[in-house]
């Protein structure tokens, strides 16, 4: 009994004054989560003097609370950073690593890599034993950045097909031919400024690499003309509308009237433009689709001006007394532009609205109105009229044949009237349906910081994340 009574006081004696054994696990012990990496997917943490892992979303505690394992669905499973970073999902559910200090993120944001370049870079930053430069996208095609010290301040026309060459007004460009896609008129330069205004023509996309800086203070039109197409737009798969129907309108970033394709993906990879207009009966023209644009810079990009890529509007109905070929053709779609630089800043505007459709002819002696070329404004542009009204007192007044209205904003191109037709005692009149209009184009910037994006547009951006090589 003494000697269980000594123990007792002994025990007591430990706790009053601090004194420590071993595996006590007191303050004057090491950190109990020294050596803990909990799988790299968590943190570990101590509660009441014992240590377990505190696991990031998408990962469980193991059944001793050493590790941190990956749960069902979980974005970050394949990931490991190379373990010098830990594992994030963003708001879209994206994984990404955060690396320790001395490590970067590599271009795709999914590994650690050694930061040991001491150079300055800049915005993007160092990877390994190298400085990264902007990536553009596409670049398996139209290949990277190079500073070659040209600077240029251009205006006037281009044409992607006939100037595209060494020591253009936009550098030096070369056209570069793309197998069952669009061509790409490539250019490069150290710096480019765009102070009044540069209309842009040709079948060739274009896509402008500057090393450093594109500043654009003036305009930049790659828009549609009528029937003809601005660079780099694409045609309808299918052949001309049959008989009184109208055509489709063309589809970029949403779709065109009269169950236009459906819309494109949103990272303009490939680069292409938008889609003209389907073609009315008897070869009337549908409207050209909106040019293609890529403009990449190692440091900025900076547009206070305007960039115009809207849609060309579709032909008129014709007259046919014979037959019923009388529908009005399709509106071409907007545009596309792709904006790419670790700095992005766009306070000025970008229109890519679809041009409208043809109104349908009819029999007795009237064309269609054609459609209209989309506007420099977020206002859409309405279609035209169709060939309406002649009647007799027992059927009354045909009606219908406008063609839709063209897109504006984030919305697809309208779809054109239907035709319509009496059997009057003495005619036969009718009128042709109306061409859709055409749907919207494409914005879309990538970039190393949030843009800043303050300008007006039609469409509505998109926003991508600018990587690195």
């Amino acid at each position: 009994m003494k000697k269980s009574r000594l123990f007792l006081l002994a025990m007591e004696a430990v706790v009053l004054f601090g004194l420590t054994l071993n595996g006590c696990g007191s303050s004057n012990d090491s950190n109990p989560c020294e050596g803990w990496t909990c799988s790299y997917h968590g943190e570990c943490k101590v509660t009441e003097g014992k240590a377990a892992c505190e696991c990031d979303p998408f990962y469980e505690a193991s059944e001793d609370g050493t590790q941190c394992l990956s749960s069902v669905n979980d974005p970050c499973a394949p990931y490991t950073c190379s373990g010098h970073g830990r594992c994030h999902v963003d708001a879209e559910d994206k994984p990404y690593c955060e690396c320790d200090n001395g490590w970067a993120q590599s271009g795709d944001k999914l590994d650690c890599i050694e930061n040991d370049c001491q150079d300055d870079c800049g915005m993007m930053g160092c990877c390994g034993t190298s400085c990264c430069k902007a990536a553009p996208s596409n670049s398996d095609i139209i290949g990277t950045i190079e500073d070659n010290g040209l600077s240029k301040n251009a205006s006037g026309s281009f044409d992607t097909d006939n100037d595209c060459v060494s020591g253009s007004a936009l550098g030096d460009c070369q056209l570069v031919p793309v197998t069952g896609g669009v061509d790409i008129c490539t250019c490069r330069l150290s710096s480019l400024t765009i102070g009044s205004s540069l209309h842009i023509t040709g079948t060739a996309a274009l896509a402008i690499l500057a090393w450093d800086t594109i500043t654009i203070n003036g305009s930049v039109d790659i828009s549609a003309t009528g029937s003809t197409s601005g660079p780099g737009a694409i045609t309808q798969q299918d052949e001309e509308a049959s008989n009184w129907r109208g055509g489709k309108g063309g589809s970029n970033g949403t779709a065109g009237g009269n169950a236009g394709d459906e819309p494109r993906p949103p990272k303009l990879t490939p680069l292409e433009g938008g889609q003209a207009g389907q073609d009315g009966c008897g070869g009337r023209k549908g409207g050209g689709g909106g040019g293609a644009l890529q403009l990449v810079a190692g440091t900025s990009i900076n547009i206070s001006g305007s960039i115009h890529a809207g849609g060309g509007g579709g032909a008129g109905g014709q007259y046919d007394p014979d037959d019923q070929c009388i529908g009005g053709a399709g509106g071409g779609s907007g545009g596309s532009l792709l904006v790419e630089a670790p700095n992005v800043s766009y306070s000025g505007t970008y229109y890519a609205n679809g041009g409208s459709g043809g109104g349908g002819g009819n029999n007795t002696g009237q064309e269609g109105e054609a459609g209209k070329d989309a506007l420099s404004s977020s206002d859409p542009v309405q279609g035209g009229q169709g060939r309406d009204g002649a009647s007799c007192a027992l059927y009354g007044a045909i009606e219908g044949g406008d063609g839709g209205a063209g897109s504006s904003g984030d919305s697809p191109g309208g779809d054109g009237q239907d035709y319509d037709s009496n059997q009057c005692p003495d005619l036969f009149p009718y009128v042709g349906g109306g061409g859709g209009g055409g749907g919207a184009g494409r914005l879309r910037i990538n970039t190393r910081a949030d843009c800043q994006c303050t300008g007006l547009f039609s469409p509505s951006p998109s926003n991508g994340y600018l990587k690195g090589l």
